[in-house]
């Protein structure tokens, strides 16, 4: 791996963010809500454009009653041409997700979170490895990067794996792993390209 270039990519990356870097939340304070939310972002964003889903995600949460569990899994049901992205496998996968969360009970999903993390993200429909490394990073189960294609495309710039190149990076200046990618992906979010 050239660390020299995925150390120039990381320093321009920080110049660029500066101070208004993604912070993950504390997962002892996530709820319920706060969950659903991000189970929902996570189903929504893979395959899609960040700024697609961020354009639509008010009219997906009022298609699932505002994220409220207990109305959610009274629904016989969803059609997703009622709702702003008309993907039904993904409508139908978190439809039967908040289902098995309802019959688990949040406490003791919460639980078996704390212990299996992704393993457990695993389990729930329309979570597979990356999506479930995403939820893991967002929702503060534990300190690591999304493997997303920006991502991907830093780490073929300095000849490595995204492991590589965020484990390297993380040593070299003592950030956690999420700093890591929060940087380098705001920029190259903002600036559709690599440092």
């Amino acid at each position: 791996m050239d660390k020299a270039k995925a150390k120039q990519m990381l320093k321009t990356a920080i110049k660029h963010v500066g101070d208004d870097v993604f912070k993950p939340m504390n997962f002892e304070d996530v709820g319920r809500k706060e969950f659903l939310e991000r189970y929902l972002w996570a189903i929504y964003v893979s395959g899609f454009r960040n700024a697609v889903v961020e354009k639509h995600i008010d009219g997906l949460r009022a298609g699932f009653h505002g994220l409220d569990l207990d109305r959610i899994v009274a629904m016989d049901g969803i059609d997703a041409r009622e709702l702003p992205i008309r993907n039904q496998r993904k409508a139908d996968a978190f439809l039967k997700g908040c289902r098995m969360i309802h019959d688990e009970g949040w406490p003791a999903l919460k639980e078996r979170l704390r212990t299996r993390r992704r393993d457990a993200l695993r389990e729930l429909p329309g979570i597979g490895p990356a999506t479930a490394q995403h939820m893991a990073l967002a929702l503060g189960i534990e300190d690591t990067e999304k493997r997303d294609t920006w991502m991907i495309q830093c780490a073929e710039k300095c000849s490595g794996t995204v492991d590589q190149m965020v484990t390297f990076l993380s040593r070299e200046y003592g950030l956690k792993r999420q700093q890591v990618d929060a940087y380098l992906w705001k920029y190259c979010r903002d600036n559709q390209r690599v440092p």
